[in-house]
């Protein structure tokens, strides 16, 4: 399986088996053969990351991990995602839970493809490549 997820959240009941499907043509439409593994969490599991590596004291909504390597080549890395920063998301931007979850998953798998968001430009682009390929796998969000 191309898509390992776990959810260790308890605060949004959530189809594993449709954002796996969502996912996985994700990757296809940006060319990816290799495994990612996702994590859905809450805000505290998340801020605890946030702090231990970027030294933040506050959640986020996706942090993503490269971990490709010569040992393990078939595994492009792991994206964890704050299922409360998704439900905060959706009601500011006034989309789905599900099209929320997708976005930040795509942005996670962008940053495991070395895709950067600090500078205005490099924003530009992520953004654009996210939209991009949620308009093509959303269609029933």
């Amino acid at each position: 399986m191309r898509v390992q997820i776990r959810n260790q959240q308890g605060l949004k009941k959530i189809r594993i088996s449709k954002i796996r499907k969502k996912i996985e043509k994700a990757l296809d439409v940006l060319g990816v053969k290799e495994e990612v593994s996702f994590l859905f969490c809450d805000n505290k599991f998340m801020k605890g990351l946030n702090k231990s590596f970027f030294n933040k004291e506050s959640p986020t909504d996706v942090i993503a991990f490269p971990l490709k390597d010569n040992y393990i080549p078939q595994f492009l890395g792991e994206v964890v995602i704050s299922v409360e920063e998704v439900l905060k998301n959706s009601k500011i931007y006034h989309t789905s839970f599900l099209e929320e979850l997708l976005l930040c998953s795509i942005h996670g798998i962008l940053h495991l493809l070395g895709f950067k968001d600090v500078s205005f430009k490099e924003k530009r682009e992520m953004y654009r490549e996210q939209e991009r390929v949620l308009k093509l796998i959303k269609d029933d969000c």
